[in-house]
């Protein structure tokens, strides 16, 4: 196994698909020491997805029929609320538009002390539901920081191979 630190690391990572070792070695990336990402070679990725597969997947939390009965009201009544409370929140409650308020929680808030522990749905009156964009690590560095990022090369063949769960 080699192992190189880089000095220089420009966000987001780049791979030279010509490097040599890409494909053939398994590349382990550290940041502070500690493992965060791996790049194997496609047949090693290939196998992987085999066992994905092999795996059952975990169960699915069940619908929950009350919050859906409050999800379709909101969704039946939002043309109405557009007209009169655009960029509001609403608490849906028995189907009826119940409560309204400038925050989310100023909401539940209001809901808990008229309904107590109802099923409800809670949402901000939007044409489009809103997304949330959230951002991978950004890394920022200059030479000589300690906390350089190290990539590790190892070769495929070097490495144990793993037991095979199958034969216990």
């Amino acid at each position: 196994m080699t192992r190189q630190t880089l000095r220089e690391v420009n966000a987001p990572y780049t791979v030279d698909p010509d490097d040599e070792s890409v494909g053939r070695e398994t590349i382990i990336i550290r940041r502070n020491g500690e493992p965060v990402a791996a790049i194997v070679p496609y047949a090693e990725y290939q196998k992987l997805l085999a066992l994905t597969e092999l795996a059952p997947l975990p169960p699915q939390l069940p619908s929950d029929p009350q919050f859906d009965k409050q999800y379709a009201a909101f969704q039946r009544l939002l043309p109405e609320l557009l007209k009169e409370h655009r960029g509001e929140w609403v608490g849906i409650v028995n189907e009826q538009a119940s409560v309204f308020g400038p925050t989310s929680s100023a909401v539940l808030v209001e809901i808990c002390k008229r309904f107590g522990d109802a099923p409800m749905c809670i949402q901000q009156v939007r044409e489009q539901p809103r997304i949330y964009r959230m951002g991978g690590p950004r890394i920022v560095r200059s030479s000589g920081n300690p906390r350089q990022p190290v990539f590790e090369k190892i070769e495929t063949g070097t490495q144990p191979a793993p037991p095979d769960k199958r034969a216990t």
